[in-house]
């Protein structure tokens, strides 16, 4: 039972937050930030592929957004927050 509590946790860290639930997330610092500190913090094994798949999205994102490619740092964005 505390196995899928822990699922259900950390499965809920990964929903997108109601304000983005309509639209893409914004390439902006707020969201990176906020993606970036999400993926880091998660600490369960469990998760582990999906933590490298979504911190790969995470650098391709920041390399977009350094490259002034908004909509291709948008995509990994949200990649990331899937």
């Amino acid at each position: 039972m505390l196995k899928y509590a822990i699922a259900a946790a950390v499965a809920g860290l990964f929903t997108i937050t109601p304000a983005f639930a309509d639209e893409m997330m914004k390439c902006d610092d707020a969201n990176m930030m906020k993606m970036d500190k999400m993926v880091k913090e998660t600490t369960d094994p469990a998760m582990k592929t999906q933590m490298e798949m979504a911190m790969g999205e995470m650098t391709m994102a920041m390399d977009a957004k350094k490259a002034s490619k908004m909509d291709d740092c948008e995509m990994h964005l949200n990649k990331a927050a899937m």
